[in-house]
């Protein structure tokens, strides 16, 4: 596992959810077949052990949900899979399907699943085991654990299919480089093609909250999507570096503030609370964290999140990433910068 996406998993101290969420974004296997696992897993009822056949029929009709949504789900097109989606769309013989599944969806879906930057999760952190000789998956106290939190269950269920969504859009149109654009009414992602037509993609909060392991970025308090917007933990998307900078400071003037790589999530008590950053430019801790952060966008596969962080920095890579934003610190050291005055222990 390279040393960025460990530090991740690590800030989270190992956590159940930090391990999934560590496999979602930066996971080995970019194929639908991890999301369409990781929605069965979030979703099902769960025991000791789920035989193949528990899995099945949950895994193919999560699979063939999003591909009548977004028939662009595999990097190669088309495949014994899509082929037999589109033939079950004709005769709707739900058995045929099942059959042609089978022959594919156990070849990798389950050993691939905790492969991480061509390393796997060890054992001991992984979330189910492959029993092949069983034919089964034994799932673990991690798993069951995780579980347990309803409220933290479907958080990842939204965040999962935020990024499978996210990579549909890349493949949909055929890995190039779109330019993701925030809104700030609604809280949105839109992708720009081709032809200029912005299409929505998902919330802007569950497609960035996960790099935060769902927690504020500066107090580290545990966010809430389902809080009123009044509540302390209701999480808002925040410019880390104000608006203000880009029209004092002359390197940010190429820049738009909108980009994700100035965006992160924030408390309620933070953002706008009676103590909360407001306009004021933060600490230089906090910079330091969204360059690594932005680190972590490029560690991704070949989708419209890291390619946005590139263009919208007008770089090619991580190191680049890192240089571009070095280039705007001298705009911080002339400044006491915020810090919240309630730090949350991880």
């Amino acid at each position: 596992m390279k040393p960025i996406i460990k530090q991740y998993a690590e800030s989270d101290l190992f956590s159940e959810e930090s391990i999934l969420r560590t496999i979602i974004l930066f996971g080995r296997n970019v194929s639908t077949y991890k999301f369409a696992l990781a929605d069965v897993l979030l979703n099902k009822d769960l025991t000791t052990a789920l035989s193949y056949t528990d899995v099945r029929d949950d895994f193919v009709l999560s699979l063939y949900n999003h591909y009548q949504n977004n028939p662009h789900q595999y990097q190669g097109g088309e495949n014994t899979i899509t082929k037999a989606f589109d033939a079950y769309e004709q005769d709707a013989d739900w058995n045929n399907l099942i059959k042609v599944a089978e022959k594919n969806i156990y070849n990798n879906v389950f050993d691939a699943f905790h492969n991480v930057g061509g390393a796997s999760i060890k054992d001991e952190l992984v979330l189910f085991e492959h029993d092949k000789n069983s034919k089964q998956i034994v799932i673990t106290d991690a798993l069951l654990k995780l579980k347990e939190n309803e409220a933290l269950v479907s958080q990842l269920v939204l965040e999962n299919q935020t990024r499978w969504n996210i990579v549909e859009e890349a493949w949909k149109n055929k890995l190039t480089p779109n330019m993701l654009v925030f809104n700030a009414e609604d809280n949105s992602i839109s992708s720009i093609n081709s032809e200029n037509e912005r299409i929505n993609l998902r919330s802007a909060v569950d497609a960035l909250l996960p790099y935060q392991h769902g927690k504020c970025f500066y107090c580290g308090r545990q966010l809430n999507k389902a809080s009123d917007t009044q509540s302390a933990d209701f999480p808002d998307v925040d410019h880390l570096l104000p608006f203000s900078a880009f029209d004092k400071f002359s390197p940010f003037q190429q820049i738009s503030p909108n980009g994700f790589w100035n965006l992160v999530i924030a408390c309620k008590e933070c953002n706008r609370g009676a103590s909360g950053k407001f306009d004021a430019p933060p600490d230089q801790m906090y910079y330091t964290k969204l360059i690594n952060r932005n680190r972590l966008f490029t560690e991704e596969h070949r989708h419209s999140l890291r390619n946005t962080i590139l263009l919208s920095l007008n770089v090619k890579s991580a190191i680049q990433v890192e240089k571009r934003m070095h280039q705007f610190q001298p705009y911080l050291n002339i400044f006491n910068g915020w810090k919240p005055k309630l730090i949350f222990e991880a």
